[in-house]
Formats: structure tokens, sequence, C-alpha cells
């Protein structure tokens, strides 16, 4: 059984006096819904980035005294929080500025979000004509562009809402929509607030539009700074028993470009900036956890927090490609420190040098794999415009849960099947 509870990545501690019969209280909020403690509701689990790096202090699954371990929790507890309250991982910033807003709706839509965006609503419950969509944290829009072309112009009453926080991210998918002017497409209306603000009566062209049909969320969970009241009031801007659906990157481990950018940055030097630029990867709130069972039970958690029900989490894989490796370069310079980082010549001069040789030698989905030292000293000295193109993996889990019917939930409701 502790073999079991160590390969889950969990702490297990037990009362010595009351060996598999008296729990430990935990104030972390994951274990009321972790899926290992309904299976041993015995035990309870710390379950937390510091609790795990601190297994060896606790002993791991050796019983402990009952006055030693009240000590040891208490400690636990105060050191996480004094970890969180000066900067962890949870409280991480990653700003979208004008600048950044471009970079990304240049580089990342068009390499990676117009793909990703029809996956996630091709593994999604499709919109239907004649619902009014919310699209949380929608960015550059183009998740809100591709939901406009599923609800189609046939019913007037279709309309999709995109709100986001960054009036860059804003202004660039107006810009965007103007550009492509979508035929067919039902009319988006795009908003500028975070999503811990937002109500209903945010909305400003339809004065109708009180309550959702439907809720997508794509990538952009990681970046609220106050989770617990976004999806909150994501959930209340649902009529009862409406979708919401909610994609968040999986943790960086296999996800080949971030961990050579990661690894190049400690390299150079710049390691205080690796949590900012994992921080799409580490929904968790811990940038160096590498276990997907975390960020499912987080993202779980969450959302039957927020007052969901009928969760239900799946994991993908797809491929992105980008046309050489300097556009696959420009990727960091969407992250918030991207500016300052390719302003200081030296210092980018050497990321770069970097970064193409480990690609070229450890990125082993870049095209044409068979190279002399000559070869590949001569694509990483000429910039690699010769034609490389660079395939890369990405990982996602693609969350489905509704709005339960009745207040207290399905067991609350009169109608019955």
């Amino acid at each position: 059984l502790f073999t079991l509870m160590k390969r889950s990545r969990c702490l297990v501690v037990v009362d010595i006096y009351h060996i598999m019969r008296r729990a430990v209280v935990s104030s972390s909020s994951i274990l009321r819904n972790n899926p290992l403690l309904r299976r041993f509701p015995s035990f309870v689990f710390v379950e937390s980035p510091f609790a795990r790096r601190c297994s060896r202090l606790l002993g791991g699954s050796n019983p402990l005294k009952k006055s030693f371990l009240s000590t040891t929790l208490t400690t636990l507890q105060r050191k996480e929080e004094d970890t969180k309250t000066k900067g962890g991982d949870v409280n991480v910033k990653f700003p979208f500025s004008p600048t950044q807003a471009h970079a990304y709706a240049s580089v990342l839509e068009r390499a990676i979000f117009t793909k990703w965006s029809k996956k996630f609503l091709d593994a999604m419950p499709m919109p239907l004509g004649g619902e009014k969509v919310l699209d949380a944290a929608c960015g550059t829009g183009a998740t809100s562009r591709e939901i406009a072309m599923r609800l189609g112009d046939q019913d007037r009453f279709s309309k999709v809402v995109g709100v986001d926080a960054s009036e860059g991210m804003v202004s660039e998918a107006r810009k965007k929509g103007r550009e492509e002017e979508q035929k067919g497409a039902a009319p988006i209306e795009y908003i500028v607030s975070p999503m811990e603000e937002f109500t209903t009566t945010t909305t400003t062209n339809n004065n109708n539009t009180k309550e959702f049909d439907r809720a997508y969320c794509h990538q952009g969970a990681q970046f609220f700074s106050d989770r617990d009241r976004a999806l909150a009031n994501i959930h209340k801007s649902l009529k009862p028993g409406a979708h919401f659906n909610l994609a968040v990157w999986a943790p960086v481990k296999g996800q080949k470009l971030f961990e050579i950018l990661r690894d190049c940055l400690i390299e150079c030097g710049k390691e205080e900036w690796v949590p900012i630029l994992l921080k799409p990867f580490s929904y968790a709130g811990d940038h160096e956890s590498t276990s997907r069972v975390d960020a499912v039970d987080a993202l779980e958690s969450d959302l039957i927090k927020a007052g969901f029900e009928n969760v239900d989490v799946v994991f993908e894989r797809d491929t992105v490609r980008f046309d050489s490796l300097d556009e696959a370069l420009k990727v960091i310079s969407v992250a918030p420190f991207g500016v300052e980082l390719m302003n200081d010549a030296k210092l980018f001069e050497k990321f770069t040098r970097k970064f193409k040789t480990k690609m070229l030698t450890e990125g082993s989905d870049v095209g044409d794999r068979e190279r002399t030292n000559d070869d590949l000293s001569q694509r990483i000295k000429s910039g690699t415009d010769g034609g490389d193109e660079v395939v890369v993996t990405m990982m996602s889990f693609f969350a489905h849960c509704n709005k339960p019917w009745a207040a207290g939930g399905i067991q609350s409701s009169s109608f019955k099947c």
C-alpha cells in the first residue's frame, strides 16, 4: 500500500497511535476531491510541491509520533504559506503588453493556437446555432473566431463574447476580426476585463445577454490572478445545465521546444526567468513539477470547487510546425522578458547559438536529422534559413464539465428522467 502511495507522488503521514484509522487534516483544497483519497479514506495525503520536497525530512512512510506530527505539519503549512507570499510559482506574473500581444498574434497564434483551437473544439461538445457563447481569456481571438464559424450566421441569436484582461490582446483580436471578415460567422464582441471581475452585465452590445449557453477557456486559466474567483464568475455567467470546456498545457516535460528554451536560459545565467517562461505549463503551481497527475488533480479540484459537476479531463498531444529555427526562436519574444533579452546583443547572440545547437542536436523533431558536424556548424552560423522545418510536440489537458441544473446539484433537483 505504501509503495502504491509513493508511486502516486503523495506524502503519507501516519499517526503511530491510530494507524490506518485517524486522518491528519491538511488545509489543501486539493485533498477534498483527490481520487486517491476517495480510494483510501483512512489516509490523508499532504499534496503540495513543498510537502513532496520535504518527504525525506518527514521520513516518508515511517510512522511518526503524534507530538512530532502536529509540530511538523504546522511548520510545513507556515513554510508553504511563506513561499506563496514571497512570490512562489503561484504568484509568477505574466503580463501581456501591446508588444507581447503583437508577437503572440504573429508567432504563437499562427504556429500553435490556430491548430490547437480547432483541435480543442473538435474534442469538445459542438456549439449550436442560436447559442450565446463565452470565450474566457480569449487572447488574440483564435478560439473566438473558430467558435463563431461553427455557430454560423443562420440564427440571429448566435453570438460569441470574447473576454480578456489584456487591452493589447483584445486590440489584436479586433484587428484580426476586421482583417479576416469571416463570412458566414456569428458576430463577436470583445471585452477588456479580468475574469476575476467579469459579470454578465459587462457586455455592452446586447443587453439581453444575461447568461451564456456555453463557455470555453483555451490556455488562459494558468494566468488568472485569482483562479477560484475567475472560475466562479464563469460558473455564474452560465445558464443551468450549460457546458464549460477548459484547456491547459500539460507539464513541460516532453515538450522539447520549451525544455530547450528553459535550458538555454539557465546556461545563459538567467535562471530567474525560467518560472515566467514555464508559467503556461505550471497549472499545478510548480514549474519544476513533471507530474501530470498533480495537474489533473488541481484542474478537477478547481472546477468542482467552482460548482461544476461531471468533470472529465483527457490528455491530448499533437505536433506544431515552424518554417525554420529562426521562426521557432521567435517564441521567446512573447515572454515578458523577451524584449530585455533581445535588446542585450551579446546575451541574445549567446542564447541564439545555444538554442540552435540544442535544437539541431537534441531536438530530433527537426527535419533532415543525418548531418555532419561541419553541416551543423554552417546551419547554426547561417541562421538555418535553408528550409529546415521544425516540428515539435505539444501536450495539453482538455476538461469538460457542466453547471448543475439545480443550485445544489442534480441530486437536489426535482426533475426526474
